[in-house]
């Protein structure tokens, strides 16, 4: 194949000092390594100084969302590398990153989505791997004050008794750095474009995990700025509720026996790393 990882961001009213560090840091992989900017924006952002052998740019179709503007990338370049990893532009990594997780994904073919170990700035663990959520979690963490009782099922959401240190499988693994393997891809489908921001991941997580695992790889680390907590727009909140009730409308708020089988199992798994 022509490289080894294709990379895409995708971009909307994005900062140029972003964009150049994002691009850079995706360049200096030890590995082959192309870069696709999707800009949402309108007006499109001033990229042409960007684009070259090693970088594409896709502009003009406005702001389809986040999933839709990764799915442009994924149906133009899905393919021509052996594996295509979707990240936030406001990741900071180093060189050894993708091709560690390509490394790890030449070694585990049953592995058709990975993610490294993610941080915030301060060093703090970012806990991204999940069961899936229930309507009764995504209030506790989202809509209600902290408590007793909501501190424990975000606790259970997140797996914060565990410590992040191993190889292991989740069925719901954050978008902010999917390493993903084509042909599993090809097999569960690309982002549910319904989604415009938010649950995109979750959902692509969740039929991923369905045909393969879904891995932590926390041999290698990523720091996330992790905007979104920071933020109280209540245009993105909008975009959340939305989001979330698409997702328990396809799957099912109530009942959802799938849902259940995949936390069981992910428990369980924990469970046994944490006694091994």
């Amino acid at each position: 194949m022509q490289y080894d990882a294709v990379v895409s961001y995708v971009l909307y009213q994005t900062g140029e000092e972003e964009i150049r560090a994002a691009v850079a840091q995706a360049l200096a992989s030890q590995c082959r390594v192309h870069v696709v900017l999707v800009d949402n924006s309108l007006p499109a952002l001033p990229l042409d100084g960007f684009a070259g052998t090693d970088v594409t740019i896709i502009s003009g179709h406005g702001n389809v969302g986040y999933g839709a503007g990764h799915n442009l990338a994924l149906n133009r370049f899905l393919g021509q590398a052996r594996y295509h990893f979707v990240l936030n532009s406001d990741l900071v990594f180093g060189p050894d990153v993708i091709p560690a997780l390509t490394s790890f994904l030449d070694q585990h073919p049953n592995v058709g989505l990975a993610m490294p170990l993610v941080l915030y700035p301060d060093g703090e663990r970012q806990h991204l791997c999940r069961i899936l959520p229930r309507p009764v979690d995504v209030l506790a963490r989202g809509f209600l004050p902290p408590n007793r009782w909501t501190r424990a099922l975000n606790r259970r959401y997140e797996f914060h008794d565990w410590t992040y240190d191993k190889p292991l499988s989740f069925p719901f693994l954050s978008g902010c750095f999917m390493a993903l393997r084509p042909t599993a891809l090809r097999e569960a489908g690309m982002f549910d474009e319904r989604f415009f921001l938010f649950a995109e991941d979750l959902d692509l997580s969740r039929r991923l995990h369905r045909i393969s695992d879904t891995c932590l790889y926390p041999d290698v680390s990523v720091v996330h700025e992790y905007r979104t907590r920071q933020s109280r727009n209540w245009r993105r909140k909008l975009y959340q509720i939305r989001s979330l009730a698409q997702y328990f409308s396809k799957y099912g708020w109530l009942r959802d026996k799938e849902r259940e089988a995949m936390n069981r199992a992910a428990i369980e798994r924990v469970r046994t790393a944490k006694a091994s």
